[in-house]
């Protein structure tokens, strides 16, 4: 019973050293697929970029445009 706390404890504290080892962001040594992979995610980006940019413009002209008076009607 008292050896699930014990190993737990155990991964824990071990993980921690393996989480926090330097060089571990190091993006200088990435393989070709790394870039691969960040390249699409740009292209990604920026295909969104610009019907973002064009649904932003028209809100825009939209709020700020003057919208035509209803005429009342007087019968």
């Amino acid at each position: 019973m008292k050896t699930l706390p014990i190993t737990l404890t155990t991964l824990l504290l071990s993980a921690g050293t393996a989480l926090a080892a330097p060089g571990s962001a190091d993006l200088g040594n990435a393989g070709l697929a790394v870039w691969i992979f960040f390249g699409f995610f740009g292209l990604i980006i920026a295909a969104q970029f610009i019907p973002g940019m064009i649904l932003l413009g028209s809100m825009l002209k939209g709020l700020f445009s003057k919208t035509p008076t209803l005429e009342k009607e007087n019968r």
